[in-house]
């Protein structure tokens, strides 16, 4: 017998968006306009804000990684 696990995400809200630079997107294959969004929930929860680096063009979020990398975010990020 499986047992399925439904996560449920609370609603957020954008608290900014920030323009980046142009980047290198590896979906459009061309550099691209990115942006850094903050996002919050938007009632009291146990989790925090939530950033992503988005490409304008495409909205791929951390388009400008290498395929099989990750982002790793540290406190000093902002």
């Amino acid at each position: 017998m499986s047992t399925v696990h439904i996560c449920w995400t609370e609603p957020h809200y954008e608290v900014f968006r920030r323009s980046i630079g142009e980047r290198y997107c590896f979906r459009c294959r061309k550099r691209r306009e990115f942006v850094h969004v903050r996002s919050a929930p938007v009632e009291m929860s146990d989790y925090g804000p939530i950033d992503q680096i988005e490409c304008v063009s495409c909205g791929l979020v951390d388009g400008d990684c290498f395929p099989g990398t990750e982002r790793e975010w540290s406190d000093d990020d902002e």
